[in-house]
């Protein structure tokens, strides 16, 4: 890591900014780096030998019998005269006051951690897509499985949960399972409702594959559409696809959101589009910065973010769709295969 202007060091804590810099995970531990290129991985018996074998240019060390942070502390206490970087968004107050009881001042790294992460390397891009082929791989078979009915919303969450982790990856959340009315709450939680002719479905999952994250969303029918459910269906495919056809990098957040929604708006929707377009995602499945109407934010090149409108009418049934896409020059390159036209199974 390249320190920011003005600091003679950084500390890392927060386990997934641990991983981004280390390749390696593990929530015991805390990372340093100094401005003349030191760099220390801190950790414990447990976890030593291991991390010494999988992690390169580090320096390892024993915490021994102190904590995490007074151990960070004490190799910094040569710099105690300079300002230290500490992740203010994410380090514990009491944390916080040692290190400011410690040294002649301390400053917030959050943001410059933040924009790194933001912009995806080709590994990390490679990633997301073996993750999200794994994703495309699963739905095909949720389509076969709920084609027979007689499945409750939990037992399709467990199915699809099951599945991911056969093909080497694990769940990237927690996943969303939402059958007839309970379509119309975006992030409505897996319960005992068991599948009905005319019932909409709505799933929202990924796969976490190599320590990266995909995320997609795919609404579909059993045996039949309930009324109106296909007007709304295709207003929201049309959202996402102009959407999809219109940002590109160097776009604000909010511009990006503007496509979507003011697309549904023509539609006389957007009042039922209750979120933001879309996320980032990569080593967490919310990252920043988002395609959302309070994100100034420039969406950088080669950021991976999801593209996801939605209408939700309450009582009812909802709709979601939802790609994850690479950020390019001229627009974006979207990671989803998925077929997205309307499934009646």
């Amino acid at each position: 890591m390249k320190l920011p202007a003005g600091f003679g060091a950084a500390v890392i804590a927060d386990p997934s900014n641990m991983f981004y810099f280390t390749g390696y995970r593990n929530a015991d531990a805390v990372v340093v780096f100094t401005a003349d290129g030191r760099r220390y991985y801190i950790t414990d018996g447990r976890c030593l030998e291991e991390a010494a074998g999988a992690i390169d240019g580090f320096e390892t060390v024993d915490v021994g019998p102190k904590s995490y942070i007074d151990k960070a502390i004490d190799i910094l206490k040569p710099l105690k005269n300079e300002k230290i970087g500490l992740e203010y968004d994410t380090l514990k107050q009491k944390d916080y006051a040692r290190f400011a009881a410690s040294f002649a001042k301390t400053g917030d790294i959050s943001e410059a951690v933040y924009a790194l992460r933001a912009v995806k390397s080709d590994s990390e891009i490679a990633a997301i897509k073996a993750a999200q082929k794994i994703t495309d791989r699963v739905f095909e078979e949720v389509l076969e499985r709920v084609s027979g009915g007689d499945i409750t919303e939990k037992e399709l969450a467990s199915f699809m949960d099951s599945r991911i982790c056969l093909y080497g990856a694990s769940p990237a959340f927690e996943t969303i399972v939402a059958f007839g009315e309970n379509t119309s709450k975006p992030h409505a939680h897996p319960g005992e409702r068991r599948i009905a002719a005319g019932d909409v479905v709505t799933i929202d999952f990924g796969a976490k594959y190599k320590g990266y994250c995909s995320d997609m969303t795919r609404s579909f029918a059993f045996r039949k559409t309930p009324e109106g459910y296909e007007e709304i269906y295709h207003a929201v495919l049309g959202a996402k696809n102009a959407a999809e056809k219109a940002i590109r990098a160097g776009m604000t957040g909010r511009e990006c959101d503007s496509v979507a929604r003011d697309y549904l708006a023509r539609k006389g929707l957007d009042k039922y589009f209750t979120h933001s377009l879309g996320h980032s995602l990569g080593i967490d499945i919310h990252e920043s910065p988002n395609l959302s109407p309070r994100c100034g934010s420039v969406i950088p090149l080669h950021a991976v973010t999801s593209v996801e409108p939605g209408v939700y009418i309450s009582g009812k049934y909802g709709v979601r769709i939802e790609d994850i896409v690479v950020f390019e020059k001229e627009g974006v390159d979207n990671l989803t295969n998925s077929p997205e036209q309307l499934i009646i199974v």
